[in-house]
């Protein structure tokens, strides 16, 4: 809460415009700064690279974050990685900076560029096409283990989002013919040329606004990933079935913004009555006995 709470805490923004430098809601720099001072806490180097954190001597956690590149977005995801798997390397990116490319999301934060490896990138937000990076944890998985036959998943959503409408549909029954009376307005519009521009523009402006909002709700969309990671765990094939649990809030976490530091009490609210459910009591403690008592290791 304390780094939302200085990262988030001036909003440049305009009647829903960004203001502030490069367009953007919020300071990168005082972003940085907070991440750095946490990284020197704990690591006592601020400028430490993502892979000098991970020892294959140790039990530590293989942690990677995702991008995506700002140049080709539709590429596959940009992964900064504290280990090494047979395919790739760990990232000698500095980890302020591998935590500035996954929070860089359009209009909120500015996008950065690293240097490493050469010639370097400029990168933004992997939320903008991995919101839900599931599918991509486990691609990971088989990655570092490639001998493992089967994994156990756990996926923790940020809260279901509202349905994604391209149309502003208010009434589910068609519209109905009627003849349109020509008023003094229509006449005196009727003679002037390039008259449909002028009396469509504004809708025509509201209706690209709501489009707009529609697609970058698609791209930030996580029921899909959750749907394609349900049909992998629960395969026709029993072979290939595995342990998969997702906690997501279903109710009220959709109208709090990313930047809304100051809800956390009702955050904190709206997730104990979401694991008050019986269905989440259940899912906790079976996914719960998983991770403590995992299943014998199956090889293939």
């Amino acid at each position: 809460m304390k780094l939302s709470e200085e990262v988030f805490n001036r909003d440049h923004i305009i009647f829903r415009v960004p203001t502030g430098e490069k367009g953007c809601r919020f300071d990168s720099a005082i972003l940085e700064r907070v991440v750095q001072g946490l990284i020197d806490e704990k690591l006592k180097d601020k400028n430490a690279n993502m892979a000098e954190t991970y020892n294959s001597n140790d039990k530590m956690c293989h942690t990677f974050v995702v991008a995506t590149s700002a140049a080709v977005a539709q590429g596959p995801p940009i992964l900064f990685r504290s280990y090494s798997t047979h395919e790739n390397n760990a990232s000698k990116c500095a980890i302020w900076k591998a935590v500035r490319a996954t929070s860089a999301a359009p209009s909120f934060f500015d996008p950065v560029f690293i240097n490493v490896p050469d010639p370097g990138a400029w990168y933004v937000d992997g939320g903008l096409r991995f919101n839900n990076p599931a599918q991509v944890a486990l691609d990971e998985a088989r990655q570092c283990w490639p001998q493992i036959k089967r994994f156990s998943v756990l996926s923790i959503g940020t809260g279901r989002q509202t349905n994604v409408e391209f149309v502003n549909i208010k009434d589910v029954q068609p519209p109905k013919e009627t003849k349109a009376s020509k008023g003094l307005f229509t006449k005196v519009m009727s003679k002037v040329p390039g008259r449909n521009v002028i009396i469509n523009a504004p809708g025509a402006a509201k209706d690209m606004l709501h489009i707009g909002k529609a697609c970058v709700d698609l791209s930030t969309n996580s029921e899909s990933t959750h749907e394609a990671m349900l049909t992998l765990a629960i395969s026709k094939d029993p072979h290939y079935r595995f342990p998969y649990y997702r906690f997501n809030v279903e109710n009220g976490m959709d109208s709090i913004g990313l930047e809304e530091w100051k809800t956390n009490v009702r955050i904190g609210e709206l997730t104990e009555q979401y694991m008050r459910k019986r269905e989440c009591k259940m899912d906790k403690v079976a996914c719960a006995s998983i991770l403590i008592n995992p299943a014998p290791v199956e090889r293939t």
